[in-house]
Order: C-alpha cells, then structure tokens, then sequence
C-alpha cells in the first residue's frame, strides 16, 4: 500500500472515531469498531479535540 492510500484511510478512520465519540460511543466501542486499541483511540481523541479557554 502506498503512503497516499494509508493516509487517506487514517483520515477516514479519524472522521469515524470523532463521529462516533460525539453520539456518545464509549471508547471500547469505538476501538473494537476501527480495529484499533483503547489507548489509540483515546490520543486520537484527545489530539482532535478543540481546547475550551
């Protein structure tokens, strides 16, 4: 797989998991859903989230 393709599928999955943690999925389900582990989805989390001053 080239690098163009990978990155496009980490966006997609980037897109899911946010979508998925604003309806309000726990972390399990978000992680079993992407095939990714709890601590992935959790820092992904984390990192899209917009700061609140």
């Amino acid at each position: 797989m080239c690098n163009l393709s990978q990155g496009i599928r980490d966006a997609e999955n980037v897109k899911v998991i946010m979508n998925m943690h604003r309806k309000g999925y726990t972390l399990e389900q978000i992680a079993e859903c992407v095939e990714k582990t709890i601590e992935e989805v959790e820092a992904i989390i984390k990192k899209r989230e917009p700061v609140l001053a």
